[in-house]
């Protein structure tokens, strides 16, 4: 039996970590450019197709990207700030929890998604209560995990 540690800032991060959510690289806090007509391919159920608009190549601010990615499957994409301090590490996050996204849209790479290793980026597995064998506060205020 092989155990894992793992060390967070915060909750909602470990949180996330323990639900086995996906979560992009970290994102600049201003707007992305690059995303006009290049595509974010999710399985919400159903295999759908997100294709970024912006035709004046102004950049897309995060909020404007989520917005394009819930106008296609509600309630999958969401924005974390772990409130990481300087500077702040946004991250895109799917939630869903029978949600992926395939390696294969042409926006990933801006995104700071895979785009190899499967044909879908799912989170880690989902980490059972039953296999969490301790949660513990750090001395650096940090929040730690150990499970099988």
């Amino acid at each position: 039996m092989a155990f894992v540690t793992r060390q967070y800032d915060n909750a909602q991060e470990l949180t996330d970590y323990l639900n086995g959510i996906v979560l992009s690289a970290s994102l600049p806090p201003g707007k992305i450019f690059g995303l006009d007509g290049l595509t974010l391919i999710i399985n919400d159920g159903a295999a759908k197709t997100v294709t970024f608009a912006d035709p004046t190549n102004v950049g897309l601010a995060l909020p404007e990207i989520i917005a394009q990615i819930e106008a296609v499957s509600s309630g999958f994409a969401t924005l974390r700030n772990y409130g990481h301090i300087a500077p702040p590490k946004y991250q895109l996050a799917f939630v869903g929890a029978t949600d992926q996204v395939l390696h294969t849209g042409t926006a990933n790479t801006i995104l700071g998604l895979g785009t190899s290793g499967g044909p879908f980026i799912i989170g880690g597995a989902a980490v059972a209560i039953a296999n969490i064998v301790a949660v513990f506060n750090m001395e650096n205020n940090r929040i730690g995990v150990i499970h099988e």
